[in-house]
């Protein structure tokens, strides 16, 4: 019998194929990580504008309000004026009896909120178009309601 042995010269060039497959594996296989790699960041990428894009579609259809519009003087409802609440909203804050309880406050359309002392007070605003009437948003048994002073006849009751 004959041994089929392959010439020298077809065993270097089988050897010489097999390592160039071989790099070319690995280089297909460097290739694919890379691919895989760019096509998470641009998923990433694509999904943080999207967020981006979400804040700034839900601003232009629900633009903030401006605070101004509930700018003036806050006069509680229903109780003896001596015992009346009074407070003013401003641009420099919140004053009630004449002094500044706070600098800042917060106003969503919605609700009405300040800080003072270390506890929030935060007020619902009754009538969602003509701001002149809040209650109190609290725990407590008896809620204030307050209307701005100077309309008193767009009353909401």
């Amino acid at each position: 019998m004959k041994d089929n042995k392959m010439p020298p010269t077809v065993k270097k060039n089988q050897t010489d194929l097999d390592t160039a497959m071989e790099i070319d594996a690995k280089k297909r296989k460097q290739r694919k990580i890379v691919e895989r790699l760019l096509m998470g960041i641009a998923l990433i990428g694509t999904v943080v504008v999207l967020f981006l894009y979400g804040d700034l579609i839900s601003r232009a259809i629900n633009p903030p309000l401006p605070k101004s519009l509930i700018y003036g003087k806050w006069v509680e409802q229903d109780v003896p004026h001596y015992d009346r609440e009074v407070f003013e909203l401003s641009a420099e804050g919140v004053t009630s009896n004449g002094s500044v309880v706070a600098t800042s406050f917060e106003f969503d359309g919605k609700y009405f909120s300040y800080q003072t002392g270390g506890k929030e007070r935060r007020f619902r605003i009754l009538g969602q178009q003509q701001y002149v009437e809040m209650k109190l948003d609290s725990n407590d048994h008896y809620l204030p309601i307050f209307r701005l002073e100077g309309r008193q006849n767009l009353s909401l009751r």
